[in-house]
């Protein structure tokens, strides 16, 4: 049985491999009833797909991809990818409603957006099926689930002006001079004060050489408010992109804790993450090492996981942390 790009959907068999097909019909292609002011496209022929103007990507398993997902998960493949399949009907409903235009890629597509005169790639959710947002340099990745919720929120967001982000521009302009640009910042009240403080990931902007150290920088900063008097200011250059080449794949703040995300991804061979989660210490009134965890996904099925918690590697402040030496303590 051979998969057509433009198929509608009629029905549903009861076999499984006949769900497989039914789920990917839709995902790839235009659905039986859908608004004609709607644009789909799979495109052929590129591997690098640039965003320019505001964007909703849908994105995929590819085959490669499903193979993959269908070694390692056995029979709870075909329920998570029949959940996908009614997810991406609900989403695409709900934008077809809205009349927004979006579009559909496999995972084979790299996608990248223009900024600072670089090319930023933007790196994969941590579910196969998912949807890109992109608006003016910004882009957020989402769960199929969170579409409705999320479509809002990232395209029709009004925050009024923070005096705090005010005092704070001119310290981050200054860590970020013309070397650096702001990849992702958060606020939060990691020292649960009642202020709000602020962590900050930053890009470099020439890309990496070999040949020069200083290209393999990318700065992370915590700005701890003080009262609304003035900042403490963390810095840490030795996280990512590190020796290993990672790449900054997000970061989550809750409470006290923060963790960068590290994603890095050798084709045909592996699929490396990378956790690194910090907590301010209430009592020591420090930044310092909470967790390690790297989890590596073969092109052969096999899974390696490491986990490594303060109580295994001692006290490591934010400020001395290094990515080039953690996997060798962790393993001690």
């Amino acid at each position: 049985m051979t998969l057509e790009k433009e198929v509608c959907y009629q029905g549903r068999n009861n076999t499984i491999g006949n769900l497989l097909l039914a789920m990917l019909i839709i995902m790839f292609s235009v659905a039986c009833n859908r608004s004609q002011k709607t644009k789909i496209s799979i495109p052929s022929g590129t591997d690098t797909i640039t965003l320019n103007d505001n964007e909703v990507i849908f994105i995929s398993p590819s085959d490669q991809s499903i193979k993959k997902l269908k070694k390692k998960q056995g029979e709870d493949f075909y329920t998570v990818a029949d959940d996908a399949n009614n997810y991406f009907a609900e989403a695409s409903s709900y934008l077809d409603s809205l009349e927004v235009s979006y579009k559909s890629y496999d995972d084979n597509k790299i996608i990248v957006f223009n900024k600072n005169n670089k090319s930023v790639k933007i790196p994969r959710h941590t579910s196969p099926w998912y949807v890109i947002f992109y608006k003016d340099g910004r882009y957020e990745t989402l769960d199929l689930i969170n579409v409705k919720e999320g479509y809002s929120k990232f395209f029709n967001n009004k925050s009024p002006v923070n005096r705090n982000h005010l005092y704070a521009k001119p310290i981050i302009d200054s860590i970020a001079e013309k070397k650096y640009s702001v990849v992702e910042e958060k606020e939060c009240d990691l020292n649960t004060d009642g202020f709000r403080d602020m962590i900050i990931v930053f890009g470099n902007n020439s890309d990496i050489d070999t040949q020069d150290p200083t290209t393999k920088i990318a700065p992370v900063a915590l700005l701890l408010n003080e009262q609304n008097k003035k900042y403490t200011v963390l810095i840490n250059e030795n996280i990512y992109p590190n020796n290993f080449g990672d790449a900054f794949k997000r970061l989550v703040v809750k409470n006290n804790y923060f963790t960068i995300e590290l994603l890095n991804e050798i084709p045909d061979q592996y699929i490396s993450e990378k956790y690194v989660t910090f907590k301010f210490n209430k009592v020591s009134k420090e930044v310092i090492l909470s967790k390690y965890g790297e989890s590596i996904d073969w092109n052969d099925g096999k899974r390696n996981e490491t986990l490594c918690s303060d109580k295994d590697l001692g006290r490591i402040l934010f400020q001395a942390y290094n990515s080039n030496t953690i996997q060798a303590k962790c393993k001690n």
